[in-house]
């Protein structure tokens, strides 16, 4: 092989490194993109996951609240009862 044909070979080994690096590069590219989209959807994701659990705490805590007053609200309607009857039954007599 002449040094003639060595340089040609060079020369087109070369113009396909290049080419294979601009084709990683552009690779390289998009996956950062992918990437960086991908980092603002999992911030997206725990600023709702966040305002969720906070809203699950409150519903707890509501509920809680919800089932004292409903308790006092059946110790009121157990003393009206006992009242009603108690009235029926001096009305018996």
């Amino acid at each position: 092989m002449s040094i003639e044909e060595r340089l040609l070979r060079l020369e087109g080994f070369a113009a396909d490194v290049r080419e294979h690096t601009r084709i990683l590069t552009e690779l390289i590219r998009r996956h950062d993109q992918r990437h960086d989209g991908h980092d603002e959807l999992l911030r997206d994701i725990e600023t709702k996951l966040a305002a969720l659990t906070d809203a699950q705490i409150q519903t707890e805590s509501s509920l809680q609240e919800l089932a004292a007053a409903q308790a006092h609200t059946d110790e009121r309607l157990d003393a009206l009862i006992d009242i009603v009857r108690g009235l029926g039954n001096a009305g018996a007599s």
